[in-house]
């Protein structure tokens, strides 16, 4: 991660800035989302062919920043299965840690039926697996069915930059160095006993708009690339590909052949 950084840095360094008001002012937790993964390798050239049209977020002079998310699902593995099974109004929760500012959200993300995504949140105080039984109420309030028996089932953390377009429109997030159940064994974040994964060079990136915009910069920047949408879900892959599970994954097969390929 700290060989990538440095590459990146110089880029970085030629962006315009913005600050977390700034970005906060287009939060779009209802939104349209189009995910788009690609090596590292090809970052830079990225970046430098949308320079012009985003500023790069900076926070006391920090451009990076490491993120932490724990997945809670049913026994059954609930959530998972309805998205695999691609159904809609579905839902995920998982609590978000900010590293770097040591915050700490409960959010449940919904897909609508009409393929909007819309995310609700909660600022915590804890996060250990008590965290979801003391919050039962907000959960309920916003749908979650069953909400009692949600466990912890996968830890996975990131470094994230993010962009917003000049217009202020729309906000592009870069996930990179994804890994998965990484912390030490017997940990609250290593749920179970199952092997650790990375995505090692993979680029998980995210454009979110009010509405499908195919004349956005990254988006036409991607398709001049050869690259399509290409649906993924972190917690989903995650599971798919770090758990021993007898779980069905043949709607991830595409991907998960993709990132083993290039993580071997």
């Amino acid at each position: 991660m700290n060989k990538l950084f440095n590459e990146l840095t110089p880029v970085f360094n030629k962006m315009s800035k913005h600050d977390l008001t700034q970005a906060n002012s287009v939060d779009l937790m209802d939104r349209v989302d189009s995910k788009f993964i690609f090596l590292a390798s090809e970052l830079h050239e990225i970046l430098n062919q949308c320079m012009e049209s985003y500023s790069l977020l900076e926070i006391m002079n920090e451009n990076l920043f490491e993120y932490k998310n724990t997945y809670f699902d049913s026994p059954k593995y609930h959530f998972y299965l309805t998205h695999h099974n691609k159904k809609l109004n579905r839902k995920k929760v998982r609590i978000r840690s900010y590293v770097s500012s040591e915050k700490h959200f409960l959010e449940i993300k919904q897909k609508t039926n009409k393929g909007r995504t819309i995310k609700v949140r909660e600022e915590i105080t804890e996060i250990n697996r008590n965290a979801v039984s003391h919050n039962r109420q907000f959960l309920r309030e916003e749908g979650v069915e069953n909400c009692e028996c949600l466990e912890p089932k996968q830890y996975c953390n990131y470094h994230r930059f993010s962009l917003m377009d000049n217009s202020s429109t729309e906000r592009l997030t870069f996930d990179l160095g994804t890994n998965y159940n990484c912390s030490g064994s017997g940990s609250y974040y290593t749920p179970g006993n199952n092997r650790n994964f990375s995505l090692g060079n993979i680029v998980i990136a995210e454009l979110k708009q009010s509405k499908l915009e195919r004349r956005s910069t990254f988006y036409k920047v991607m398709r001049e690339r050869g690259y399509r949408p290409n649906g993924f879900s972190k917690y989903c892959m995650g599971i798919a590909l770090s758990r021993d599970l007898a779980l069905k994954s043949n709607r991830f097969k595409r991907n998960m052949l993709k990132i083993q390929q290039e993580v071997q």
